[in-house]
């Protein structure tokens, strides 16, 4: 009995010393005015900005996973962390060359880089192995990540995000929206500009669009909740839902080899309809007048007297036109 409490103490003892860690936080501050930019090029780490006060104000929070006091020293030593400004830019730089990391990716260091930018200020942000959390930047936004998420918030400017392993979520854009993604979903609020999403592993999700739509993606489906120019949408694993809301003012095209394909017009909007299925029928619920002969898998003709082309297309589904 003994025996055994002994094991178990030891194994209770090991569970500790493996969790242990110990952190070190850098603090740094810089007299800025809106306008300006930050610019950061970390190795690795979550991203959080946010904005409000004055000044560019900086938090990094480290964690060495050790509870050596002289190993986690020589941790830090090995993260190396430059700052730089010029007029009201700001640039942030780090690197990590400890032994270990190339075997165990960062399994000795974690980091959190916690920002507060000015309100009306630019912001671009590298991160190889973190997520990014933005919240109300007022300026150009740039994002580049290759291992997580990208939450940006409320954007006011155009924003360009990119990132290779996650997830990314844009509550509301004023300008134009850029996003790629090669791991996961994508969703766009309420934008005044023109949206580009493209994914080769998840669905897109577009709430309101007023300028054009350029949506791709290998992995899902496709919705646009409110279309107010052209879309360009296509997949190869899923339906595509889209409204047009108001007369776009060039062609548009969606596309899957996947499933079905549902479009809602506005009762002002004309069209030339444009419509073939392969794996199901064409229906529309709205006065087309006929171009040519009508068959079941296609149904071409004008929508109010006509306008734009609207090429609807699908090789897994059926097509359905229907009045918003």
């Amino acid at each position: 009995m003994r025996r055994l409490v002994s094991i178990t103490t030891l194994l209770l003892l090991a569970a500790v010393a493996a969790q242990a860690s110990v952190d070190d936080v850098i603090r740094k501050g810089f007299n800025v005015n809106a306008g300006g930019r930050l610019t950061l090029d970390a190795s690795f780490g979550d991203v959080k900005v946010v904005t409000g006060g004055n000044g560019v104000a900086i938090e990094i929070v480290r964690r060495a996973r050790t509870a050596d006091k002289s190993e986690a020293a020589e941790i830090f030593k090995d993260h190396e962390i430059t700052f730089d400004q010029n007029g009201n830019d700001v640039f942030i730089k780090s690197r990590y060359d400890h032994p270990n990391r190339w075997f165990h990716w960062n399994d000795s260091l974690s980091v959190q880089w916690n920002i507060r930018v000015p309100k009306n200020y630019s912001v671009d942000l590298r991160t190889s192995g973190g997520d990014v959390h933005l919240t109300d930047v007022s300026g150009e936004v740039e994002v580049r990540t290759s291992g997580g998420d990208i939450d940006a918030g409320r954007i006011t400017g155009p924003a360009d995000l990119r990132t290779s392993g996650g997830d990314i979520d844009v509550m509301s854009a004023s300008g134009n929206v850029n996003a790629h993604t090669s791991g996961g979903d994508i969703k766009v609020g309420d934008t005044t500009g023109s949206v580009e999403v493209k994914t080769s592993g998840g669905s897109i999700e577009l709430a309101r669009v007023s300028g054009d739509v350029n949506a791709r993606t290998s992995g899902g489906g496709i919705r646009i909740e409110e279309a107010r120019g052209r879309v360009d949408a296509s997949t190869s694993g899923g339906s595509i839902t889209a409204r047009f809301a108001q007369q776009p003012a060039g062609d548009s095209r969606l596309s899957t080899s996947g499933g079905s394909v549902t479009v809602f017009l506005a009762a002002n909007v004309g069209a030339d309809l444009d419509a073939h299925s392969s794996g199901g029928g064409v229906r529309s619920d709205l006065p087309i007048t006929i171009v040519g002969s009508q068959e079941r898998d296609s149904l071409e003709g004008k929508i109010n007297g006509g306008g734009p082309r609207l090429v609807l297309r699908t090789s897994g589904g059926g097509i359905s036109v229907q009045r918003m």
